[in-house]
């Protein structure tokens, strides 16, 4: 490998800084008078002052801190000082530790005391040794009251740069609302760089910013600026990373991207790289033969570096920017970035693969383009390849180098090649179609019925990097974590197993998920409706815009990442009467994303396939209104599924003793207790299914076993209701009086009283209920509440007033008008004047089918029997499910004469028992 004489030179005084210098400062340092800045008590720092000066091959930084010790936190936080420096490329020059006092200066290095030297990887648990150095003082005598004052410097000189120099300063603004920041509240705070005007040095600062002009005095350059710099203009969230990164000053020496470039090349060369590594050679030669294709090997090539070098960052010796060599990498299986890329190039120009080595920054690509050319605007390095015309990134230190996804190009956005002759800043695009990092296929049981729980099996398949990892961590993955890994792609799924099946190599990998979910369908009276499609829905184009000064603005679009989706879903009854609408196919790209989708109905199964594929870059402003049309005429089409609205629903199961259907959905339920027998959750969910299927009785097995596990009084509550469907009154009295003694809360003490007095309990029921209190809302569901008690003693008159008074100050309640309403209807008080009360309640109501209701009944309770039945038709028609409507609906019927009413109330007496001794109470024989 080839190292410039510049590297070479500086490697014989390597490591020459290992312990602190102490001498005075240099004679062209600015040094802060204290007695001339103004304080500031808010602030933590009277002194935040860096000085640079730059010579050919060097950068000096001067650093002066003035801590004010406020408070024991204070001598707590800065009593012990430090400071950090690299010492394989200068040293640590300590000029002043001192104590200021009641107008006396203390100095401490003066009275025998000096920074003692730590080694301090703070990287080591990333893999990264940086080979730092740290100098800490545990600053003695200091007390509260006192000013501590620390001045030094760290001079650089970097083996890898040569004669260059680079500097990146943030600047700090005052912050929105006041204040600076932690790293800045200082009293006085500056940066200043200086250089001999005879040194071509470019700076710049930004964004948002202009340095004031330079000046020039003794043969220097300067520029100064102090700080906190004017608080930043507010900038939207979806600008590119250029407009929203903070203010930083850039000072450097190279005069172009080019000359970058070829500084770094030497480092990147392979001539001679595999001499004597015969062990790697044969393994190049195994690659050759087992591979066709240059892709193929290039892929080979990939994942031998990446599985048989381990990552590990060796800053020491100038190993921030100089790879080590091939041999040290291959004999110590270890290796940063840049000895991964050099190893991959040496293999891969073995195997007659075109390659080079390019330099990227990994979370700030976006800002290469406005920098300074500056090795520092990168943090990163891999190989680019060149085969067929296309380029592949290839990173040895990612992990899952795969054939399919290695067209995908990294979310970098812009490269420097590392070239002899120098090369130009390149932006990254994907050329070659994405292929999907994850492919999934969920497969969907919904032939019980489309309101009843779906049973699923879900096939997640992963390629690359996201497999690599995932295969890594499979088996830690615990039972929760698995869990919450099915709810993060469903997340009203019950996971009863999850296999992971590995593929061939680590850069495969697959998932089975299986498990039962809550229905998809929504109902609009009997119409059953799903919607159709996942990703539609982020594919939304809406930049905000509205200020004069962010119209220029681009929007960053999202990038590196490629989703395929599908579901299946087998409909009941061969999907007969099933309707498909705005189903036509999708192949859109907005805004980056490129979006398709597919959707048919056919052999029962309704079938949606989507892919998703975002390619980053930007939108630029003069886009904006097209790309907005595409979203919005995307948005708009609504894909959906209809049901026929005569399809066999839930509460078929009421009455029907055939409960053969909703075998496999018992069977997933009991697969779930069984795999989690101690835990509430899986008898909590058939508990529900059971009661929503009438099947009160196992309901009552499954509550049980909850509150045997975990006596809550919600849970207490809950298995209360289901003895009320059992006709259990006793068991139902004792359940609600544990839930209210354990959470004695209105809504409780309301649910005891109602049992209390169905009961005849009326004394008891009454002192519950005149002793809660709460808020308008609770004092009113209190009084009406009340108002039932009054009406079962026989107190009608009473109980209506009750309502009637809460009224007088809330005329237009919907809430309150219901109930006066009801009230009047069920209990025969003044069911004339109930008409006009029953209207206004619809008229005002927020939910309309239970209004209709009550008004059905008040015609009813007049012998208004058509309007009865047009209202309770209506309710039913909002509501199909409302079980006290069909019951209405069949005593109606009766009353007309029609015989057939009687199988109503006997359907709805199926579906909720407790509806007999209520009705009963308000004079219905049923």
């Amino acid at each position: 490998m080839t190292i410039s004489s510049a590297a070479l030179a500086w490697s014989s005084i390597a490591l020459a800084g290992e312990e602190p210098l102490y001498e005075p400062a240099p004679d062209w340092i600015d040094l802060v008078d204290l007695g001339e800045v103004e304080r500031d008590a808010a602030n933590s720092m009277l002194v935040n002052d860096t000085q640079l000066r730059i010579i050919e091959g060097q950068l000096w930084e001067y650093r002066d801190y003035v801590y004010k010790i406020a408070s024991l936190a204070d001598l707590s936080s800065v009593g012990t000082l430090k400071a950090t420096w690299l010492p394989d490329k200068g040293d640590l020059i300590v000029h002043e530790v001192s104590i200021l006092r009641d107008g006396e200066v203390i100095d401490v290095i003066a009275q025998g005391e000096e920074m003692e030297v730590l080694r301090r990887e703070r990287m080591l648990e990333q893999r990264i040794l940086d080979g730092s150095l740290t100098a800490t003082m545990a600053v003695p005598g200091l007390q509260v009251g006192d000013e501590l004052r620390l001045r030094y410097s760290v001079t650089l000189r970097d083996q890898a740069l040569g004669d260059e120099v680079q500097s990146q300063y943030y600047l700090w603004r005052e912050e929105k609302g006041g204040g600076y920041g932690s790293d800045s509240e200082a009293d006085f705070a500056r940066v200043r760089a200086s250089w001999p005007d005879d040194l071509g040095v470019r700076y710049q600062a930004g964004p948002n910013y202009d340095l004031p002009a330079v000046e020039n005095a003794d043969g220097f350059n300067r520029i100064e600026v102090m700080m906190p710099l004017p608080e930043a203009d507010d900038v939207p969230g979806d600008a590119p990373l250029r407009y929203r990164q903070a203010t930083m000053l850039q000072l450097g020496t190279f005069d172009s991207w080019s000359e970058v470039s070829s500084v770094m090349a030497p480092y990147y060369e392979t001539d001679g790289a595999l001499e004597g590594l015969d062990d790697l050679i044969a393994r190049i030669e195994e690659i050759r033969t087992s591979h066709s294709g240059e892709l193929e090997r290039a892929v080979a090539a990939l994942e031998l570096v990446q599985e048989d070098v381990r990552y590990l960052l060796n800053g020491l010796d100038g190993g921030n920017y100089l790879p080590q060599s091939v041999s040290e990498t291959w004999d110590k299986k270890y290796g940063d970035c840049k000895a991964k890329t050099v190893i991959l190039l040496a293999i891969l120009d073995e195997l007659g693969v075109e390659a080079e080595a390019v330099l990227v920054s990994s979370s700030g690509g976006n800002l290469v383009p406005v920098s300074l050319p500056l090795p520092g605007a990168f943090d990163h390095v891999l190989v680019r390849a060149k085969i067929d015309g296309n380029l592949y990134y290839l990173d040895g230190t990612s992990l899952g180098a795969n054939l399919t996804t290695v067209g995908n190009v990294p979310n970098f956005e812009y490269a420097l090649p590392i070239r002899a002759s120098g090369g130009d800043i390149e932006p990254i695009k994907q050329l070659l179609p994405r292929a999907p990092d994850a492919i999934t296929e969920v497969n969907v049981d919904a032939t019980a019925g489309i309101d009843l729980p779906m049973l699923v099996s879900m096939t997640a398949k992963l390629f690359g990097p996201s497999a690599a990892q995932f295969n890594a961590a499979a088996e830690k993955l615990t039972e929760d974590r698995k869990r919450q890994m099915a709810r993060g792609m469903n997340n009203s799924l019950a996971m009863i197993d999850f296999d992971i099946i590995p593929g061939d190599d680590d850069s495969v990998s697959t998932m089975v998920i299986t498990g039962i979910a809550t229905p998809e369908f929504r109902f609009e009276g009997l119409r059953g409706e799903l919607g159709l499609g996942m990703f539609a829905g982020s594919m939304g184009f809406s930049p905000n815009r509205s200020r004069r000064e962010w119209r220029d603005i681009p929007v960053s679009n999202r990038s590196g990442a490629s989703t395929q989706f599908t579901v299946n879903m087998t409909l009941p009854d061969g999907a007969k009467g099933f309707e498909l609408r705005d189903a036509e196919p999708v192949d859109v790209e907005i805004a980056g994303r490129h979006y398709t989708r597919m959707i048919s109905l056919d052999g029962g199964t309704i079938s949606v396939s989507e892919t998703l594929t975002a390619n980053g870059g930007e939108t630029p402003p003069e886009a904006f209104r097209e790309e907005r049309r595409k979203a919005a005429a995307l948005a708009r089409q609504k894909p959906k599924l209809i049901a026929p609205t005569d399809l066999p629903r839930v509460w078929r199961f009421a009455t029907q003793t055939d409960r053969s259907t909703l075998a496999p959905i018992e069977d997933a339920l009991e697969q779930l207790i069984i795999k989690d027998p101690e835990e509430v959750t899986p008898y909590l969910t058939r508990a529900a299914f059971r009661y929503n299927t009438y099947d009160f009785s196992g309901s009552l097995e499954d509550m049980d076993k909850v509150v045997e596990l975990e006596p809550t009084a919600e849970y207490f509550g809950q298995r209360s209701t289901v003895h009320t469907m059992l006709g259990n009154h006793d068991a139902s009295l004792a359940d609600l009086e544990e839930a209210y003694l354990l959470d004695p809360r209105p809504a409780r003490a309301i649910s005891l009283a109602s049992m209390l007095a169905v009961q005849g309990k009326f004394a008891e029921a009454r002192d519950i209920l005149e002793y809660e209190d709460g808020d308008e809302n609770v004092r009113e569901e209190l009084a009406v509440s009340l108002a039932e008690l009054d009406a079962l003693e026989g107190q009608r008159e009473a109980g209506l007033m009750r309502i009637t008074n809460l009224l007088a100050d809330k005329p237009n309640d919907s809430y309150l008008l219901n109930e006066q309403c009801w009230f009047m209807g069920v209990w025969q008080v003044n069911v004339g004047d109930g008409i006009s009360v029953c209207k206004k309640a619809v008229e005002n109501s927020d939910n309309t089918s239970n209004a209709i209701d009550s008004r059905a009944m008040i015609f009813l309770r007049n012998g208004m029997l058509d309007e009865a039945k047009t209202d309770i038709a209506a309710a039913l028609d909002l509501n199909p499910n409302q079980t006290a409507s069909i019951l209405l609906r069949g005593l109606i019927r009766l009353e007309e004469g029609d015989k057939g009413g009687q199988e109503d109330i006997d359907n709805a007496l199926a579906r909720d028992p407790s509806l007999r001794p209520t009705y009963r109470q308000w004079g219905f024989e049923i």
